[in-house]
């Protein structure tokens, strides 16, 4: 009578009663994902949030899990994809699963972040349970590819010649814009740590992105939301080297290095890179007021 909790779970066949139960659930859930996908969608509707926590409560059988995973896709409007239906259908020399996470599908989707991959036909998975912004980050490979976040590190798509091609034709670029980024950064040294041209953007003008291994903008703002502290990050800033923007920018660099408007422009282009993401501004207000000075500047000649 005097048991405690404590000794039942460490107890040897209690232990192997809970091993046993849990690979029988998740046979049967496997099987019932592989014979009959409508009956697991109703499954997955009430019991998806608590499989996508067992992610991180379950690190060493996560292998076990991610077969189970159903997730929103660039592939479809509404359906959800498996992992093994995404990784059917990766492209030829595809070592990623690409994926974004945000707040909701409508965001996600309005991501410039996104453009280079749906240019060229890449599917990216829409991560947009909270859950996803932790157990993404430190989850294993499956079957054998990697996580990769398209809004963080570098961009290489298409196939080694392309990659070659693209890479030949940024450098060249970067040559022309190298001291114009230099002026950009000054203007934004308090808030992001490089600027580059970017090998993701095929319309937008600019886009704020992560280092490898950096929390992303949502999972900072839902840290501090919980009370945690989190220092403030910075990001890079990726300029479109085929967008008109840039040369113009170039022009107004080459006539005077230290024109007060550039110092403008770069504030704005910062501001847009944070409010196509989701990022709040640091100042709406000021922003507002910028916007409207160069507005009326711009009509006025």
């Amino acid at each position: 009578l005097n048991v405690s909790r404590e000794i039942l779970q460490q107890d040897r066949q209690i232990k192997a009663i809970r091993n046993f139960l849990v690979k029988k659930i998740q046979e049967t859930l496997k099987e019932m994902l592989e014979k009959g996908k409508e009956k697991y969608l109703s499954f997955w509707a009430e019991f998806g949030p608590v499989l996508k926590q067992g992610l991180l409560d379950w690190e060493e059988k996560q292998e076990r899990l991610l077969p189970l995973l159903l997730c929103q896709s660039s592939h479809h409007e509404k359906d959800l994809t498996t992992l093994q239906e995404y990784v059917s259908r990766m492209k030829e020399g595809q070592d990623a699963i690409y994926f974004l996470t945000g707040s909701s599908r409508e965001m996600v989707e309005r991501s410039p972040h996104l453009e280079a991959f749906r240019d060229k036909g890449y599917e990216v998975l829409y991560l947009v349970d909270p859950v996803h912004e932790v157990w993404v980050e430190r989850v294993a490979p499956f079957e054998e590819k990697k996580f990769q976040s398209v809004g963080k590190g570098e961009v290489e798509l298409g196939s080694e010649e392309e990659k070659k091609k693209a890479e030949e034709e940024r450098r060249e670029k970067e040559k022309s814009f190298k001291d114009l980024m230099g002026c950009l950064k000054s203007h934004l040294e308090e808030d992001i740590k490089e600027v580059r041209l970017s090998s993701r953007l095929t319309s937008s003008a600019v886009c704020l992105v992560g280092e490898a291994h950096d929390m992303s903008p949502q999972l900072e703002q839902m840290m501090r939301r919980m009370g945690q502290a989190v220092p403030k990050s910075k990001r890079i800033l990726e300029l479109n080297p085929s967008h008109p923007l840039l040369p113009k920018l170039q022009s107004i660099f080459e006539k005077d290095a230290a024109a007060p408007d550039l110092k403008d422009y770069a504030r704005l282009l910062h501001g847009q890179a944070l409010l196509a993401e989701g990022s709040p501004l640091a100042d709406p207000a000021g922003f507002s007021k910028m916007v409207a000075d160069l507005m009326a500047k711009a009509i006025g000649s």
